[in-house]
């Protein structure tokens, strides 16, 4: 059993909260039963730590035995130690390091009619996660992070994302002014969000490959954009509020982006 912070495993787990090691090492943390099960379930398991509130739920006898089966290395740890490494109040016994999902900029095209969303600096992790889950829900190709956008494997990004950040493609580019020219010669059509754009997300068309791109929170997308893109559109606002945060932006647009594809697919 782990009982000690100095424990070289229990370093390493805790060394993975870091950005820049998780970098170098080329794994992330998760905790918690559902995320652990939806990575074990991609095959992007690498190891665990697991603690006796684990096995007072069937679904972590469940997920437990599983692991056992796929010969994933657990080891059992002690109660401080799982508080420890947890970054919850109330930790479900289950701590492990996971590979990312590897993709490259050609695998979010790689299918009929993709639908892409580009993540320009966006800075809050929860807000990322979101995008990220809602993208997925939404049946986005992938997901393309600038310069400057949060980390995908932060705690608070994974934990937003409730596991979709394994079923996504994601692919991190440095400069989206030189993207947007790579794109249109895909045969992608590129949708900006500005607040200040004439025309509204409803009368943009997003039938065919297209991709949406979304800003930051508090400075939006480089003015740039607006002569590169093919559409730029805004949401409309009532009342005193100047715009929504990062994540119900993209939500909003990409819904409306899915209710037109299906119609044309002749979908209902």
């Amino acid at each position: 059993m782990l009982t000690s912070k100095q424990n070289p495993k229990v370093k390493y787990f805790s060394s993975l909260r870091n950005k820049k090691k998780r970098g170098e090492e080329g794994r992330f943390i998760i905790e918690g039963i559902h995320l652990v099960e939806e990575a074990l379930s991609k095959g992007l398991l690498e190891r665990a730590i697991y603690g006796k509130n684990l096995l007072k739920t069937s679904e972590g006898s469940a997920l437990f035995s599983r692991m056992i089966k796929a010969n994933i290395p657990i080891e059992e740890a002690s109660d401080n130690i799982v508080r420890y490494l947890s970054d919850v109040e109330t930790p479900q016994g289950i701590i492990a390091s996971v590979k990312p999902r590897m993709s490259d900029l050609g695998s979010l095209f790689d299918v009929d009619d993709p639908l892409i969303v580009v993540a320009c600096g966006i800075q809050d992790p929860g807000n990322l996660g979101t995008i990220i889950r809602t993208a997925s829900a939404a049946g986005c190709s992938g997901l393309i992070l600038t310069k400057g956008t949060a980390d995908p494997y932060n705690e608070k990004s994974i934990r937003a994302s409730t596991g979709s950040i394994f079923h996504l493609n994601m692919v991190k580019i440095d400069d989206i002014i030189t993207l947007i020219p790579s794109l249109k010669r895909r045969g992608i059509k590129v949708v900006s969000g500005f607040t200040d754009a004439p025309k509204t997300y409803f009368e943009a068309d997003y039938r065919g490959p297209t991709a949406i791109v979304i800003g930051s929170e508090g400075q939006g997308l480089p003015r740039e954009l607006l002569g590169l893109s093919d559409e730029s559109v805004s949401i409309p606002m009532s009342g005193n509020t100047e715009s929504l945060n990062a994540a119900i932006s993209a939500a909003v647009i990409l819904y409306e982006a899915l209710r037109q594809r299906r119609i044309c697919a002749g979908e209902h």
